[in-house]
């Protein structure tokens, strides 16, 4: 809830928020500061590490925060490049309006239904912008693209202001969790996230999890310790989760790039880098007139033309003011290097840092309307653009690329390399439609994840469906028989030809290592054997 007197907290002086100014320029990048009511402690930032890498903070156990925000690509998401991608404002896939945002979620109801998405069909959905670095969100005053979390940090159960100002990565951080394309379902309520975290086990989907957050977990086990660690209770709330996110990402803080070493006296541009140093600061390019170190970004918002402003008015949705359509927030370029999308749309054609350069040597995008000014005449030429790299290479902390502490991380269950449940290829049968049945199996097969289910797609509307199993190893028979109601199940398939089987007693310890083969069958005569039939998909509860 934003009320009258909390935009104006939102919007005060920037003298209290920080960003670099000029007289700072020549320095190393330093520490951002955290808020009076949000103090940062090494307990609570080992619970903010911990749920920014556990997938089971999303509603079906396949995204983390961390999913979109990987450190050794400068923060950004390494997927965007995949299949995946968002069509646009036009809704039509490859075409110039196309948007390199991040996967998340298929669409589901509450009761873990997957239901057809009008954009996306029964697949992921994805996200309409670009996802920016997390890794310096501590250091700006508005987060996001539009910069619509604006400081006031709001217990989101209240509406109380928690936080009057600085308080923008709290904000930001929760956001999310909530958002049924990003990490949630329709109409997904903080209870039910609190509850789930009551009962999981902190990190179960995760692998080669790193020492702080193991020691953390051995000291604490289940998140209601993690949360009396950090706190003095075990009460879970959206505003201790918001304070643990933000006080974990407040110690990223990338300040051994190359260049503070220069800063600090410790090492020497090469002659290349030096003139590209220069290059940044010149009147010709005036890279510094937004990205001004040591952070590399102001807190501005602008609009380079990218796009036409109809497609997306950015700023416009968070102030009004005709004035801020089409405006975006200036990054920060530090980490810049590690990443190969730039720009809130990933800008398709605009792929490593010399497209960047050849982009404002053209004084920007090809749609003027409420273009920044600043973006005229510049000059940007080929023999500048190399030495403008070489100098970017410096912005970028070795820790970063190779996610050394603090920027470690656990492995997520996404990356595997062999899924489970795993599509088999095999088994299918086409019925009188000639249309496959489809499948979709994206959440993990573990003892712990409420949101195990596994989806039929192209089925015929209103038909009688069946997920069929047939086990493969684990224990004794005899010792599945309390089980045998979640594998025999039948269906109604819905308008759009889906329907969905949870597992909702997939927590039970007793599943671990049962391992079964399924599939969707639907009845139809025309068919070899008197039933369509989807692929196998094999699943071992772990």
């Amino acid at each position: 809830m934003v009320t009258a007197s909390t935009r104006a907290l939102r919007l005060a002086p920037l003298a209290l928020l920080p960003l670099a100014s000029p007289a700072a320029a020549q320095g190393p990048l330093q520490a951002p500061p955290a808020p009076a009511a949000n103090p940062t402690t090494p307990e609570k930032a080992v619970l903010g590490k911990i749920l920014f890498w556990d997938e089971q903070l999303s509603s079906d156990g396949t995204i983390a925060c961390g999913t979109c925000h990987i450190p050794g690509v400068g923060g950004g998401d390494p997927r965007i490049d995949g299949p995946a991608q968002h069509p646009g404002p036009d809704g039509v896939g490859l075409t110039a309006d196309d948007i390199f945002g991040s996967a998340g979620l298929s669409r589901s109801a509450q009761d873990g239904q997957y239901a057809m998405d009008s954009t996306f069909g029964h697949g992921v959905r994805v996200t309409g912008r670009v996802t920016p670095s997390n890794i310096t969100g501590a250091y700006f005053p508005r987060l996001f693209w539009d910069g619509r979390a604006e400081g006031a940090f709001e217990d989101p159960l209240t509406g109380a202001v928690v936080i009057p100002f600085g308080g923008a990565l709290e904000e930001q951080s929760i956001g999310p969790i909530l958002n049924d394309v990003e990490m949630g379902y329709e109409s997904r309520t903080w209870a039910e996230v609190t509850e789930r975290l009551e009962r999981v086990e902190p990190l179960a989907l995760a692998s080669n999890v790193p020492f702080d957050m193991s020691a953390a977990l051995l000291a604490d086990p289940t998140y209601p310790d993690l949360f009396e660690a950090a706190f003095g209770t075990d009460e879970i709330t959206p505003v201790r989760i918001g304070f643990a996110l933000a006080a974990y990402q407040r110690t990223l803080v990338p300040d051994q790039a190359k260049f503070d070493d220069v800063m600090r006296g410790q090492a020497n541009f090469t002659p290349a880098e030096n003139r590209g140093f220069g290059a940044f600061r010149s009147p010709g390019s005036r890279c510094d007139a937004c990205h001004t170190p040591p952070l590399f970004a102001d807190g501005s918002f602008r609009n380079l033309g990218l796009r036409p402003i109809g497609e997306d008015s950015g700023r416009f949705e968070v102030t009004g003011n005709p004035a801020d359509r089409g405006r975006f927030k200036v990054p920060s370029l530090r980490n810049v290097a590690l990443r190969d999308r730039f720009f809130h749309t990933g800008a398709p054609g605009i792929d490593d840092l010399g497209d960047v350069f050849v982009f404002y040597d053209q004084d920007g995008g090809a749609f003027p309307q409420n273009k920044d000014p600043l973006l005229n005449n510049l000059n940007v030429p080929p023999p500048v653009r190399a030495d403008l790299v070489a100098f970017m290479n410096t912005l970028t902390d070795p820790r970063v690329a190779s996610e050394s502490y603090p920027f470690d991380r656990p492995t997520l269950w996404s990356e595997r390399a062999q899924p489970n449940p795993a599509p088999t290829g095999t088994g299918a049968v086409v019925g009188h439609s000639l249309v496959a049945l489809g499948v979709t199996a994206t959440s993990p097969a573990v003892a712990g994840n409420e949101g195990f289910r596994i989806g039929l797609t192209n089925g015929p509307p209103g038909e009688l469906t069946t997920f069929a199993t047939r086990f493969t190893s684990g224990p004794d028979v005899g010792s599945l028989r309390p089980f045998v109601p979640l594998f025999r199940n039948v269906f109604v398939i819905d308008a759009d030809g889906m329907a969905t089987w949870v597992a909702p007693s997939v927590t039970d310890p007793a599943l671990r290592g049962i391992a079964f083969q399924g599939q969707w069958v639907v009845r139809d005569a025309t068919a070899p054997g008197g039933a369509a039939r989807s692929e196998l998909v094999s699943v071992t509860i772990e």
